[in-house]
């Protein structure tokens, strides 16, 4: 018996000891500072900036789906992960759509606070590309937004997010993969190309979740989500006609009838036009 309790005790010391050096490594990743310098950023007031703002949110940057349809924050609860919570944008009481733009910026397109500590699940990589343009054009409508008086609680991770992000913090501090000294354009031409495709694609996170390679195999959401697939010249777009693409965005649906996952954000990009589908499938075709 005694030899028995000295070996439970072991196992206890043990586990206590990686708990311990697990919370340790997540709360250095969490805690971390990174040196980032905001750049200015013009917010416009004029109708055709506030429109194109309008039209990033609802249908390419997909605020929504983490922010709540009012914009006024929501939460996605993943178990034993976390629960990872979208702030209020609006310029309510507890939003940040009336803070600093150099706040914003460092936000939208770093991930990180004004102290240079990171976001937790801000999808900054692919916001990081967002011109200076239609990252004021974004800021623009947020603020144009009915106020929400709404405080959000911090984002939280559980036991097995600790455990990622000890592992590879790059899986939920997209600030370990922002090129952080990379100048953004001033500003984009909308326009049916491969160049604009691989803008949108970018922007609206084709190239974070199907990794730039677009091959997919990202393990993304709550426990049970598959893996990204390979959306590449050679993967399953490859077999789709463009009406096909457009129709699978719009609705959800694979041209073999398969539901695509909702955690893929396909209810905002339903909303792009033609032209916008058009070029992401061009830039899809065109890439190897």
């Amino acid at each position: 018996m005694k030899t028995l309790g000295k070996v439970l005790l072991g196992i206890v010391g043990l586990v206590v000891l990686a708990v311990g050096v697990l919370f340790a490594l997540s709360s250095r990743a969490v805690g971390k500072k990174y040196e980032v310098t905001a750049r200015p950023v013009a917010v416009p007031t004029d109708s055709a900036s506030l429109a194109r703002g309008a039209h990033l949110v609802e249908a390419v940057v997909a605020c929504r789906d983490c922010h709540g349809e009012n914009l006024g924050g929501g939460a996605l609860a993943m178990g034993p992960v976390g629960t990872f919570v979208g702030p209020n944008l609006t310029s309510g009481k507890g939003g940040v759509a009336g803070a600093e733009i150099e706040r914003l910026e460092l936000a939208i397109r770093h991930g990180v606070r004004p102290d240079g500590t990171p976001l937790l699940f801000m999808p900054a990589e692919a916001y990081t590309y967002l011109s200076d343009a239609d990252l004021g054009a974004v800021i623009a409508y947020l603020r144009s937004q009915p106020a929400v008086d709404t405080t959000q609680p911090a984002t939280t991770l559980g036991p097995v997010g600790r455990l990622i992000v000890a592992r590879d913090a790059k899986a939920f501090i997209a600030a370990e993969v922002v090129d952080h000294g990379a100048t953004p354009p001033a500003s984009v031409t909308p326009e049916r190309s491969v160049a604009y495709g691989q803008y949108l694609a970018n922007i609206g996170g084709c190239t974070s979740c199907h990794q730039a390679s677009l091959k997919g195999g990202l393990e993304l959401g709550p426990p049970g989500t598959p893996k990204t697939a390979d959306i590449s010249a050679t993967g399953r777009v490859r077999q789709w006609s463009e009406e096909q693409f457009r129709e699978a965005m719009r609705t959800g649906v694979r041209p073999d009838q398969t539901t695509i996952n909702p955690f893929m954000p396909w209810r905002a990009y339903r909303h792009m036009t033609d032209d916008e589908l058009g070029a992401i499938y061009d830039f899809l075709k065109s890439a190897s």
